[in-house]
């Protein structure tokens, strides 16, 4: 019976949390300025975050104690569970083939993608920010100063950077790149599950399970949705923690601990919040390196952590650097209150999702306490490592979609506990399945190369045959740039628009013709990629427009630049209709009138 009470009291220990859920509950700010759902409701941004944790741990702490109360004698508690090496029996090379053919393969199915399939109409909300930004490098002088990034520096200018290989900047060169980033999402995961496998002892022909593990994550980068539980963005954590893994595993990894320092301003530069997210992995892993003792190695990650700011400092001007720092103080503080949504209480209506995602964080957590505990499990101190630290790096990704919680935040927030969850599964069924004579047979079939390639082979057409959305006909066109998906950065723009949008961009263009500048107030962030102009003030993002923040600051260099022309009103006026800046509104109002209204765009001009 006493095996039973951990799962009864994680039971309890889930309700009372789910009880206990609306009485989480901070002060809220007064003195908040900003407009968003939190304001309206009155709600303080931390309850989210306070209340997702205490739902996670609260049962995850409850069953860890039930458990070492009543079976005590079936774990270990101590250092040693970190020091563990026992016998890795790592037989066949076969993996290494198995990592290339399915690598190969994933590269096969981005080319062989159907491109007119990705041919729709333009967001031009979202994807505007990737293609406006770009347009003011190229036509000011500044980086942060001429720019008020939205994802980050490099982030919002990874299609210039591509430019040089892909062609010219577009929509379809866009939604190439983007493409693009989750291949490279496919191989880094292919890369990860070989490093899970390989340090995994239990697996004795880690060939069979490798593939099985390997071949079910990368389905989590679909090629062809537009949210993806590994988002195109999080391929430079993917390349962190590859090095981490190394640092934290092994010792003298002289190389990989200062690769691991440089990633501290790299991504923050990079991406504005996985630069936040991952420099707090690095705090908690060079803590982890004391515990540890690699001291060599925590020598090394801190003097690559100093060297990647130190250059920081060197290579950019005293402004650039204080406008970054601004730049990420505001993003930093303003996110929760203009972006958040309030996370539904979990088994309520509306909260499928979410408290889906709760519980399996939970059941990933149990998984992870037997890994690391059970005596019964003896696996060495790297497996460990790396799935503990997977864990750790979940959770606090998982802070986006606490903070905006609508779904597709929530599935792309889920990939790296979605992994962890699927490797403990195949990790205990292997356990259990191990000595069936069936299974046996299965993973002799994995020793033989020529059994591989035909294996894989086989899975691969089978897949491709059952997903509708890949178009096996294209593979023959793989090395014609004209037919294969490289087509796509061919495609034109207006292709991507629909007709009243073609027509508002033909009559603003001969309006403007005189303007060096564009400059809207709209939530049409695409508007200055389109007439191939430079926003007239830092800000290509209306949304960053806010009162006691950033408005004045928009006021100034208006009243600087003094467009002709101001785009006022458009399709999309999402954050326009919050009012966060109401200065700068009537700023608008005061100089400028009503010159011509195009469907829903409203053009205003300059007053005499």
């Amino acid at each position: 019976m006493k095996k039973y009470f951990p799962y009864a009291s994680l039971t309890v220990a889930i309700v009372i949390s789910f009880l206990l859920w609306d009485f989480i509950k901070f002060p809220y700010d007064n003195e908040n300025t900003i407009i968003g759902e939190y304001s309206v409701k009155k709600f303080n941004p931390l309850n989210d975050t306070v209340r997702g944790i205490f739902f996670i741990f609260f049962p995850l702490l409850i069953y860890t104690l039930v458990q070492l109360r009543f079976n005590r004698d079936q774990y270990i508690i101590n250092k040693k569970i970190l020091d563990t090496d026992y016998p890795n029996f790592y037989t066949s090379q076969n993996i290494n083939l198995i990592s290339i053919i399915l690598i190969l393969f994933v590269i096969i199915e981005f080319f062989s993608l159907n491109y007119l399939n990705f041919i729709s109409n333009i967001d031009v909300h979202h994807e505007g920010t990737y293609l406006s930004a770009p347009i003011n490098y190229l036509f000011k002088d500044g980086l942060w100063l001429a720019t008020h990034f939205d994802y980050g520096l490099i982030g919002n200018n990874i299609n210039l950077i591509f430019s040089n290989y892909v062609g010219e900047i577009s929509i379809g060169q866009n939604r190439f790149i983007k493409t693009f980033l989750i291949l490279i999402n496919k191989i880094l995961i292919i890369l990860l599950c070989r490093k899970i496998i390989i340090n995994t002892k239990e697996f004795k022909n880690k060939n069979l399970v490798f593939f099985i593990f390997s071949f079910v994550c990368i389905s989590l980068a679909d090629f062809n949705e537009n949210v993806n539980p590994f988002h195109p963005r999080i391929f430079i954590f993917l390349i962190f923690f590859l090095f981490l893994i190394e640092i934290l595993t092994s010792d003298k990894k002289k190389f990989s601990s200062i690769i691991v320092g440089l990633f501290s301003s790299f991504s923050a530069i990079f991406y504005f919040d996985i630069g936040v997210y991952i420099n707090a992995i690095i705090i908690i892993s060079l803590i982890f390196l004391i515990y540890l003792k690699k001291y060599e190695n925590l020598i090394f990650a801190l003097s690559g952590l100093v060297l990647s700011w130190v250059i920081f400092y060197i290579f950019l001007p005293k402004e650039e650097i204080i406008e970054f720092f601004y730049q990420y103080n505001f993003i930093i503080n303003i996110s929760d209150y203009l972006l958040g949504i309030e996370f539904p209480k979990p088994f309520s209506d509306g909260a499928t999702r979410h408290t889906k995602a709760l519980l399996l964080i939970i059941f990933t957590g149990i998984f992870l306490f037997n890994f690391l505990f059970s005596k019964d499990v003896k696996e060495n101190s790297s497996s460990k490592l790396i799935l503990l630290f997977l864990f750790i790096s979940s959770i606090i990704f998982f802070k986006s979609g606490l903070m905006r919680s609508d779904n597709p935040h929530i599935k792309y927030t889920s990939g790296i506990y979605t992994l962890i969850f699927l490797f403990f599964t195949i990790f205990f069924i292997y356990r259990k399945i191990k000595s069936n004579k069936f299974f046996i047979k299965v993973e002799k079939l994995f020793l033989d190369k020529k059994k591989i390639i035909i294996l894989i082979i086989s899975v691969f057409f089978i897949y491709n045959f059952k997903n509708h959305n890949n178009n096996l006909n294209n593979i023959g066109n793989i090395f014609d740039p004209n037919k294969n998906f490289y087509a796509l950065t061919k495609v034109p723009d207006k292709k991507f628009l629909d007709k009243r949008y073609i027509e508002f961009l033909n009559s603003f263009k001969k309006i403007s013709n005189k303007d060096k500048c564009v400059q809207s107030f709209t939530d049409d962030n695409a508007i200055p990629y389109f007439l191939k102009k430079p926003t007239c003030t830092q800000f290509y993002v209306n949304a960053h427009i806010v009162n006691g923040w950033t408005e004045n600051k928009f006021i100034n260099q208006l009243k600087l630049s003094r467009p002709v022309h101001i785009i006022y009103s458009s399709q999309i006026n999402w954050f326009k209709n919050r009012n966060n800046a109401p200065n700068a509104k009537k700023f608008i109002l005061e100089n400028y009138s009503l010159f011509k209204k195009i469907h829903s765009w409203e053009i205003y001009k300059l007053k005499n």
